[in-house]
């Protein structure tokens, strides 16, 4: 009976402590004593049980734990919108390279999709490899040369 009582008293024991390691540490974790300080601790506490309004997760009280962008809010795919060239020109630079996640303010699954499809409307033809069609880069080259040989015609002793 005593053996029953004082097993039990561990369990107790045990389970208090876990409830205040909130870093669920699994084998092969490397570890240092200062991770189990109650300030670490805390850290955890916050990111992991939040204590938040509504639910929310995330070490702040007002931050919502996942990031939303506009593809998520409007619930719609990037990779299926290749067709879409008003959408795609949005996050292509003019000279053809996709835009920067600072720039665009999407999340990294978004912006890997969003590439993809600018990857696949230039594949197949929808959207041009680089933002001016190669008529209009010989045109204005053709043109720069005009504006070249007038000025040197206007030069004097030239």
């Amino acid at each position: 009976r005593r053996s029953a009582l004082a097993e039990t008293e561990s369990n107790y024991r045990r389970s208090d402590l876990e409830r205040q390691i909130y870093r669920r540490f699994r084998p092969g974790d490397i570890y240092a004593p200062h991770d189990l300080s109650p300030a670490e601790q805390q850290k955890w506490r916050q990111r992991h049980v939040g204590g938040n309004i509504d639910g929310q997760r995330g070490p702040h009280q007002n931050t919502p734990g996942k990031k939303k962008d506009v593809f998520d809010m409007l619930n719609i795919n990037p990779i299926k919108e290749y067709w879409n060239m008003s959408m795609m020109t949005e996050f292509v630079t003019s000279m053809g390279r996709l835009r920067h996640r600072r720039e665009t303010g999407l999340r990294g699954v978004n912006q890997r999709r969003i590439g993809r499809a600018v990857r696949r409307a230039v594949g197949m033809g929808l959207l041009p490899s680089v933002h001016k069609h190669p008529e209009m880069l010989e045109m204005e080259a053709e043109e720069a040369a005009r504006k070249r040989a007038n000025a040197a015609l206007r030069k004097p002793g030239g």
